[in-house]
């Protein structure tokens, strides 16, 4: 609360304004020859006297200069540690939606198509197979395929269909998708063809070994031709980039460490200023720290936000690595389903919908406080500034 007159306010402000004309008052005083401390250990002091508007002299510095360039430093000081802060988190949270919405569900879905087409293939050898004198299985003869492989290509098919949907994919992975897609469908009608043709050993082996050839080489170090080992290559890439996903950014990381020094000058500029205006203008001003605790708060809520969410992320990219590795037998489809579940689970238990809304009304309310520290400082000098303006036109 104030405790001065505007009459005092006046005389107060003139007296600045030709303490400022004639250059500083008070000249330096003590013993000239004294060896002066290292730079270092004058750094904090002269951050002190900028903070509180002190001369190097020993002087002080105008009251209206002094609270211009408050008005102008806090704010943008302020405004800066929220747009970093907000830019880093919002990185991390775009980071989150990506693996939730696009990789995830791409990388669960090649799993399936994988482990679905060697399971086919293995259902259709043995259909189409021979038995130990080289003559055709009898049961072929009766059911053909049978029911279990068309529900798997079925499932196949499905599958790649889904994560063509996901939007995970570059536009090269795309067209990687489509080739594959074209070799499951080329696969299946050499096994449509072998099936149709059962009655002769010749013809159905023919048709069995084209269709494997479609289905996986085994040379290395090749780009990849058949379908499966395109399934894998694909499954590597989105691997690889759910892996830097999961991983710190550099750009939001240097943003959230810029912030938070930010904040350290910014709380320090503060500190500087509440005591300026206590010696000055006789006032305790609780509005001001009220005005830019938001601010801090805010940097605060984002940084533990995104670290929560940055902390599911790595989970992720390991339970994507076992994904990966899941084996095509009869348990398969429940462990890719466990896996799917544990990366739901793990992003949704960073509450990731419920911080980005946290963040962004921090940010509001951070900016609110911004502007009105402002207008706040521009209250306690409105005097001394009109003063000063009539006294420098």
């Amino acid at each position: 609360m104030s405790t001065f007159s505007d009459a005092d306010a006046d005389a107060d402000a003139y007296a600045d304004a030709d303490a400022y004309a004639d250059g500083g008052t008070d000249a330096e005083t003590g013993d000239q020859a004294r060896a002066r401390p290292s730079r270092a250990a004058r750094l904090f002091p002269a951050l002190w006297r900028w903070a509180r508007g002190g001369l190097e002299s020993g002087g002080r510095k105008d009251t209206a200069q002094f609270v211009l360039a408050r008005i102008l430093l806090l704010p943008a000081l302020a405004l800066s540690i929220l747009a970093l802060s907000g830019a880093a988190y919002f990185d991390v949270h775009d980071r989150t939606q990506q693996l939730r919405d696009r990789y995830a569900p791409a990388l669960i879905d090649l799993a399936h198509a994988r482990t679905s087409l060697e399971l086919a293939h293995t259902e259709a050898t043995r259909r189409l197979g021979s038995d130990k004198n080289g003559k055709q299985l009898p049961q072929t003869d009766l059911v053909g395929l049978g029911e279990k492989y068309p529900a798997l290509m079925t499932q196949v098919s499905q599958s790649l269909n889904r994560a063509a949907q996901t939007a995970a994919f570059r536009k090269s992975q795309e067209q990687d998708l489509h080739v594959v897609s074209g070799l499951v469908v080329s696969y299946n009608d050499w096994i449509g063809w072998a099936d149709r043709h059962h009655e002769s050993r010749q013809l159905r082996e023919s048709g069995l070994a084209y269709a494997r050839s479609l289905l996986r080489d085994n040379v290395p170090d090749q780009k990849p031709t058949a379908v499966l080992n395109r399934i894998d290559e694909l499954e590597k890439q989105l691997r690889l980039e759910t892996e830097h996903l999961s991983g710190w950014g550099t750009l939001s990381f240097a943003m959230e460490a810029t912030a938070v020094l930010a904040a350290l000058v910014l709380a320090f500029a503060l500190i500087g200023t509440l005591d300026f205006i206590r010696r000055k203008l006789s006032l305790r001003s609780l509005m001001l720290a009220t005005c830019l605790a938001p601010v801090l708060l805010a940097l605060i809520l984002l940084s533990f936000g995104g670290v929560t969410e940055h902390s599911a992320q790595q989970r992720v990219g390991e339970t994507v690595t076992d994904l990966t590795r899941v084996d095509a037998d009869t348990t398969s489809d429940s462990a890719i389903e466990t896996l799917s579940g544990r990366l739901s689970d793990g992003l949704e238990r960073s509450h990731p919908g419920e911080w980005a809304l946290a963040g962004a009304l921090a940010l509001a309310v951070g900016t609110a406080g911004a502007l009105a520290c402002g207008v706040t400082l521009f209250h306690y000098g409105r005097r001394h500034l009109e003063i000063h303006w009539r006294s420098h036109p």
